[in-house]
């Protein structure tokens, strides 16, 4: 019989595989996965909640700091 190998990536830090040898087996191994993704959802929110207290940064804000420390292209060379 043949080989089922399913690969799922679910961001740069998550990712695993599940083998089986039946469509049957492997949505017995995909049961649980509604309660991988709540406990990974709450990880990464707790994650951006200490890393980001007040909430996320505002992207034009990160823009315009990231402007203000870029180095000037172009100009002469006196």
């Amino acid at each position: 019989m043949a080989r089922i190998n399913l690969s799922i990536r679910l961001g740069p830090m998550v990712h695993f595989e599940i083998q089986g040898e039946s469509c049957q087996e492997i949505a017995g191994a995909l049961d649980g996965f509604e309660r991988l993704n709540e406990m990974v959802d709450t990880m990464f929110t707790d994650l951006a909640q200490r890393v980001y207290p007040e909430g996320a940064p505002d992207k034009s804000a990160a823009e315009a700091a990231s402007a203000d420390t870029a180095p000037e292209r172009g100009g002469d060379a006196a």
